[in-house]
């Protein structure tokens, strides 16, 4: 089976400083390498952040159809719709980062998707709306992919 419990213990001690730690172990052993490294985990926590960006996506467009919405609404979803497609082309930045050993700009790129969604829930006037829910989890996700990278950038320089 390969070195499963090798991999267990980084995400227990990656993700012992989440404040979602139970998040943050599902997240990281949502994949099935055998013995993941942390440039590893980093990657699969930014798949799980793309993948969730696409589903506030796909539910944005569903909202922004419904004419029964306040013009205000409407544009708040909009301008939200824009926000998310530069998160997802941000988080595609921070992979793209990663993969060059370049840990700074990953965490530079990162926190624009962070920014960009913050923005996209501000933009939309009701706080109870499926789309803060879903923006508050895509941050969580960020958050752990911040987590890990942070830890990928201390091995580095050590």
């Amino acid at each position: 089976k390969g070195n499963l419990t090798g991999g267990k213990t980084l995400i227990n001690k990656v993700c012992s400083d989440s404040p979602t730690k139970n998040l943050c172990v599902q997240v990281l052993s949502s994949d099935t390498l055998k013995s993941p490294d942390l440039k590893d985990l980093a990657l699969i926590s930014l798949r799980v952040a793309a993948t969730n960006a696409s589903g506030i996506l796909a539910d944005t467009k569903i909202l922004i159809d419904d004419d029964e919405l306040d013009p205000d609404v409407q544009q708040g979803l909009a301008d939200c719709k824009e926000n998310i497609l530069d998160a997802e082309s941000q988080l595609e930045d921070t992979i793209a980062a990663l993969m060059v050993n370049s840990e700074n700009d990953a965490q530079r790129w990162l926190k624009a998707a962070l920014a960009a969604i913050d923005t996209c829930d501000a933009s939309i006037p009701r706080d109870d709306d499926v789309l803060s829910v879903e923006s508050a989890v895509f941050c969580k996700l960020c958050n752990i992919a911040i987590l890990v990278i942070k830890e990928l950038n201390n091995q580095t320089k050590s």
